[in-house]
């Protein structure tokens, strides 16, 4: 399996740091006072993800889809439990990070590229392609804080859709992705994430845009009170969270 996660728990802290010494706070990171202070997000998940697969990830607000797959991206450490990915991961998990508002689009797509795995030749034959997809070759050197939240959305998204075409990382992690972007764009998403994976390369996505999922994810996890609660056809995944 390309990924696999063993008997995964993880809580967060349910208050801020006290007014106690930073030392005597590491002491107290693994006591049971701590624990008991600590809020749980997933508890005991068991997950086997093989090469291929397209897997749309399923829950209300705070289910925990999020920590599930910052969890794969090893931006998370598990409380408990061990994630294992075989394989190169690119994600697309928060909006703006890794961008420089204050730079112009042409840049942005060197440094971002840079950070999921492009090399300098391989952006600068790509960029042209990235924005043509993204619908900005005409601003790419408008600086990127004054492109409005959709369209930092679509540059950004059109960056990793690249690397995944070039074949260039294994796992691609995809959270509420197409917030704010228009509905021509959101037909060149679902089409490229038709045709771009290839059979080895794996594609999750969070979001609560169950028609795209329906269309680009053939199998879905549903996430509730904590644990995986259905893995199975997206369809029929969707049936049994619409009428919980």
């Amino acid at each position: 399996m390309a990924i696999r996660l063993e008997k995964v728990d993880k809580s967060f802290m349910a208050a801020g740091r006290s007014r106690r010494p930073l030392y005597r706070e590491i002491l107290m990171l693994r006591s049971k006072q701590r624990q008991r202070g600590a809020k749980t997000v997933l508890k005991d998940v068991m997950l086997d993800i093989a090469d291929g697969s397209r897997v749309g990830v399923i829950g209300r607000n705070g289910a925990g889809k999020s920590t599930l797959l910052r969890l794969i991206a090893g931006i998370y450490s598990p409380t408990a439990g061990r994630v294992t990915v075989d394989g190169k991961v690119c994600c697309f998990l928060e909006p703006g990070a890794g961008a420089a508002p204050a730079l112009p689009v042409r840049d942005n797509v060197f440094l971002y590229a840079s950070l999921a795995g492009l090399g300098y030749r391989e952006t600068k034959s790509s960029l042209s392609r990235i924005l043509e997809f993204c619908s900005l070759s005409d601003q790419q050197f408008t600086w990127v804080e004054h492109l409005s939240f959709g369209m930092q959305q679509r540059l950004f998204m059109s960056i990793q859709l690249e690397v995944m075409r070039l074949n260039r990382a294994q796992v691609f992690l995809f959270d509420e992705f197409l917030m704010g972007v228009d509905k021509s764009f959101r037909a060149r998403v679902k089409d490229a994430l038709t045709h771009f994976p290839s059979d080895k390369q794996i594609v999750l996505h969070a979001s609560h845009d169950h028609e795209l999922m329906i269309q680009t994810c053939p199998r879905a996890i549903f996430i509730d009170h904590c644990s995986i609660r259905k893995i199975g056809p997206t369809a029929e995944v969707l049936e049994i969270y619409r009428n919980d």
